[in-house]
């Protein structure tokens, strides 16, 4: 993704060597991590889906089980972003100083940023993918649009990374994280319409799903598996670029800032 960020264009090669790099790491962990990152929504969809599905017939004339699984998609694709972005980049660049070695290098700093939050993406482009094969093999995927949430998952995860970052890069310390994911984590994946919609509850709080990221993501892509797109799916996807466009700048600005502090 070439742009200006300070005046400084983005070489795509020294982002795709930062990628790279990530990519090399992960591959001695992987089966872990997509374990680590999976157990929780495959174990709601078994949960919610088989046990609550049986007192909960459908919502919107859809089984509740296949109402919940593109939620738990969607929710996989943040899970992955914001792991990556929090507890995995603090300690690259507060513990490790991997920023500080790859930045002498040919690499800038909006280099390494960039190539980090592409890495990110990646793993919520791998974990929707797998949660995608479950979802297939429970016979949940009712539309060949289904093929198109990969997209949406890259676009998603650059989203939860800038935005993570955006938080990870001001922390003084490592427990700071928890609030992350109890105060802004937690709250998304209760209330944005994953294990039920929205539609009757408190004005107050539909509005603020409309600002929860994960709310359009999940809208995004319930409707491509339950093969339900509209117009409204061009809104979410405008909101989550929007949202990119914002925040995509703030990390390499605020870190920068402290690494010449």
């Amino acid at each position: 993704m070439a742009g200006y960020l300070r005046g400084y264009r983005l070489s795509p090669r020294l982002v795709l060597r930062v990628w790279q790099r990530e990519l090399t790491l992960y591959r001695r962990i992987w089966p872990s991590t997509i374990l680590s990152t999976l157990f929780d929504p495959i174990l709601y969809l078994l949960a919610m889906g088989f046990g609550l599905g049986t007192y909960v017939a459908s919502i919107h004339g859809v089984p509740y089980i296949q109402f919940i699984g593109p939620g738990l998609v969607a929710s996989s694709i943040m899970t992955a972003a914001a792991y990556e972005a929090a507890w995995n980049s603090y300690v690259r660049i507060f513990v490790e100083r991997s920023y500080d070695g790859m930045m002498t290098t040919p690499a800038e700093l909006e280099d390494v940023v960039a190539g980090e939050v592409m890495w990110a993406a990646t793993r919520s482009l791998i974990s929707s993918s797998v949660m995608l094969v479950v979802l297939a093999i429970f016979g949940l995927l009712r539309s060949p649009l289904f093929l198109l949430v990969p997209f949406v998952a890259a676009l998603a995860g650059v989203m939860f990374t800038v935005l993570g970052l955006s938080y990870t890069v001001r922390l003084r310390h490592m427990d700071q994280l928890t609030f992350m994911f109890t105060l802004g984590i937690t709250p998304m994946y209760l209330f944005s319409g994953i294990f039920f919609p929205l539609d009757n509850m408190p004005a107050w709080l539909q509005t603020a799903a409309w600002a929860s990221p994960l709310y359009h993501v999940v809208e995004v892509v319930r409707a491509l598996i339950l093969g339900t797109p509209s117009w409204l799916s061009l809104v979410h996807v405008a909101w989550i670029a929007g949202l990119i466009a914002l925040f995509w700048g703030m990390p390499s600005k605020v870190l920068r800032k402290r690494l010449t502090s």
